[in-house]
């Protein structure tokens, strides 16, 4: 397989140039994608959630260490500060269409979604519990 590095604004461009409804040029898309991103990228910075339209919300968090899994607690002696973390949530109409997409995959065949396939310990998982036959294949070609 070839590595996959995520989907960036040139490569997104080039998927809107391409569309029959586009009436837009390419260098003008890629402008209007960086600035849509920076404004993500500060609004996150900023604390604040970001609903992004028929995708879902990505929300910004605090936490501090409450001393879980034998770490101390947070402390001023520069071992434990608090940081932050992203929390991505889907909508129900992209998980719902996520989901069925996956389910017809596997039953033609395709195990995962089309650039993102089960790994080998989910296929033993399936074979186990009968949603792929146990002569599928575990390992993939590269």
């Amino acid at each position: 397989m070839a590595a996959n590095n995520g989907l960036s604004s040139n490569k997104m461009a080039s998927r809107i140039y391409k569309r029959e409804d586009n009436q837009y040029k390419q260098s003008m898309i890629k402008e209007i994608l960086d600035m849509y991103a920076n404004e993500i990228y500060k609004a996150i910075l900023h604390g604040e959630r970001v609903q992004i339209s028929k995708v879902g919300t990505i929300i910004p968090e605090v936490k501090t260490h409450m001393g879980n899994y034998n770490l101390p607690v947070c402390n001023a002696n520069g071992g434990n500060l608090p940081y932050t973390k992203m929390r991505i949530s889907r909508n129900n109409t992209l998980k719902e269409k996520m989901n069925k997409t996956l389910l017809e995959n596997v039953e033609k065949g395709i195990l995962g979604l089309e650039k993102l396939p089960f790994d080998i310990q989910q296929i033993r998982i399936l074979k186990k519990s009968g949603i792929i036959s146990e002569d599928v294949a575990e390992g993939r070609e590269e």
